[in-house]
């Protein structure tokens, strides 16, 4: 099992990267939005987490720079029915802090949004990987949020917007895009993302 490589971008095509490590170039596959943000920043030696996958006729790496994403890449391919290229697209349309989010409130429709991802997989994702989420739910909580005062605000905040019918996923990304979130009552957390839906 390769757990990451740390190496010398050498190319970022449209679904994948390679990376050079000792001479050695592997091509490893990652979602867009990865890929964006590598062409973005213009780094020059990146590490990649990494999920190696055998078969008989072929060995694929795929893989993450973030710790957090190739975890749930992982929980994700362990669903019946859900492969990488899936979870690629799901990993593509939502952070791991979204998917945890619509997973936790049964939002199987912003999940299904992905490519080649149908309502039923999208349906047993949310049953499949509902318990074990909680706990990465917390770690991402309490890694974004310093105390569960700011943790309650974000989720009264979130059923707040839900209650106004928007869905639980873009309610969490307009709560995530308000700065100093954390400081702000229920009350003027809900005021200021409703200006970002």
């Amino acid at each position: 099992m390769i757990h990451y490589i740390k190496g010398q971008l050498i190319e970022v095509g449209t679904d994948s990267v390679i990376l050079e490590c000792h001479g050695i170039g592997y091509e490893i596959y990652t979602t867009g939005r990865v890929l964006q943000s590598l062409i973005l920043q213009g780094k020059e030696e990146v590490t990649f987490y990494t999920h190696m996958q055998i078969r008989e006729d072929e060995w694929t790496l795929y893989g993450f720079p973030d710790r957090s994403d190739i975890r749930v890449f992982r929980q994700l391919i362990s669903v019946n029915s859900v492969g990488p290229k899936a979870a690629l697209a799901i990993l593509n349309i939502m952070t791991v802090e979204e998917l945890f989010f619509a997973i936790r409130s049964e939002d199987y429709k912003a999940i299904a949004k992905a490519q080649n991802v149908g309502a039923k997989t999208a349906q047993r994702i949310v049953v499949d990987l509902k318990d074990s989420i909680k706990v990465g739910m917390e770690e991402i909580e309490a890694d974004s949020f310093s105390g569960s005062e700011s943790s309650n605000v974000i989720s009264e905040t979130a059923e707040a917007l839900t209650a106004l019918g928007y869905s639980n996923t873009d309610a969490l990304r307009a709560i995530r895009k308000v700065e100093n979130a954390e400081t702000m009552t229920v009350e003027q957390l809900l005021s200021q993302a409703l200006k970002k839906l």
